[in-house]
């Protein structure tokens, strides 16, 4: 299959189940699907914060380096913020929402059954009931498509 380091994850995605594998490219459209769905029901700034955040602390340096192409990404969440994101709890540009939903990012990645109230708490204080729904809806797609991503890489040739 050779390497798939240097292709996004989109198009890891479409070499691994898209139209041409027999048998996968219903999975595949599925996916994209779910995909499309997490980008439009929460922030796309705050979901790019916490997809490249996701991608830090698994490890999954073609998914750090990765830019979303969705619409609002760009707005708020530049290279020189995300670039930051390790030092979210003291860096000053990043808001109190950026804050909770980093910190339920971080809990979710590390040991979703560790999630605690206060921590869903702060995210409801800020995005509301709905807020939060979606964005753990959204932070399930983005988290599963890296570790998706990381398990092809070993298995088909990435780096």
């Amino acid at each position: 299959m050779g390497t798939l380091a240097s292709l996004s994850t989109e198009d890891v995605l479409e070499r691994v189940l898209g139209s041409g594998v027999p048998g996968h490219g219903d999975v595949h459209a599925a996916m994209a699907a779910a995909s499309d769905a997490a980008w439009e029901v929460t922030s796309p700034r705050l979901l790019e914060l916490c997809r490249v955040r996701i991608a830090m602390l698994l490890g999954a340096e073609a998914e750090v380096a990765a830019r979303m192409s969705v619409s609002g990404v760009e707005e708020g969440a530049d290279d020189d913020l995300l670039a930051a994101l390790a030092s979210w709890p003291t860096d000053p540009r990043f808001t109190a929402a950026d804050r909770a939903c980093l910190a339920f990012t971080e809990h979710w990645v590390m040991d979703v059954a560790s999630l605690d109230d206060d921590t869903a708490a702060d995210v409801r204080a800020c995005i509301g009931d709905e807020g939060l729904q979606n964005f753990a809806g959204a932070l399930l797609v983005v988290e599963q498509r890296i570790r998706l991503r990381l398990v092809w890489d070993r298995l088909f040739g990435g780096s």
